[in-house]
């Protein structure tokens, strides 16, 4: 029978209805026990506000005890049933189990008022039901996928692609601003103008002129 995750450590059928009984019978004296002590209280006289709490709460919290405790039987008697039927676990059968829950108990009231309390009941365990997923939803570990998730969209993540737009290349794409070849670096024998200039230590002075010497009007000797 398929379960969820949130109603896996509920105790099998046979043995729930007993757990629900004896978990709404102290549950209803907890709070019996609350209430009615305060009440007790405020309506004791002065100087016996002790005694009237007390004798309050040993009335009426044993009381509301039970009615927690048909409430709860009931209740683990028909999600038992539902899921007899049904074959399966989720919050479905804990909503409708409340439905008829309600109805069952108000049915002496009459079919308006079995039908009110059903809606009520439904209503009731619909919204109960829907906080514990949302609290079971938010108290749980991320999975795997939402992790890559997470850490695709990270700001703070290195980047997976070179330039300055990595997004334009796509994963099966080429960047067209990365296929054309950087330009080569000029070479030490290249001009401004782009022709080709050599340097030699030879000397380009005839031997008249470097007999004259520097003198321009002739030689010096004359």
């Amino acid at each position: 029978m398929p379960r969820q995750s949130g109603m896996a450590d509920r105790e099998p059928c046979p043995w729930r209805i007993v757990d629900d009984v004896g978990g709404a019978f102290c549950m209803g004296n907890i709070g019996g026990g609350i209430w009615h002590s305060i009440k007790g209280a405020r309506m004791a006289p002065a100087g016996a506000r002790f005694a009237g709490a007390l004798s309050s709460v040993q009335a009426r919290a044993p009381v509301l005890g039970g009615q927690f405790a048909v409430w709860g039987g009931l209740f683990a008697c028909c999600d038992c049933s539902l899921t007899a039927i049904r074959q399966k676990e989720d919050p479905w059968n804990s909503i409708i189990s409340g439905a008829a829950t309600g109805g069952v108990l108000a049915a002496r009231a009459g079919p308006r008022a079995m039908a009110s309390a059903a809606l009520v009941g439904g209503v009731l365990l619909a919204l109960i039901e829907g906080m514990g997923i949302m609290f079971t939803k938010m108290t749980a570990p991320p999975s795997p996928d939402d992790m890559l998730a997470q850490q695709a969209m990270d700001p703070t993540a290195p980047p997976t692609a070179g330039g300055l737009f990595p997004s334009i290349a796509g994963p099966g794409t080429s960047n067209p601003l990365n296929t054309a070849p950087p330009p080569p670096l000029p070479s030490e024998s290249d001009s401004f103008l782009g022709t080709d200039t050599t340097f030699t230590t030879e000397s380009s002075s005839s031997p008249s002129e470097s007999q004259s010497g520097w003198w321009p009007f002739g030689s010096q000797s004359a």
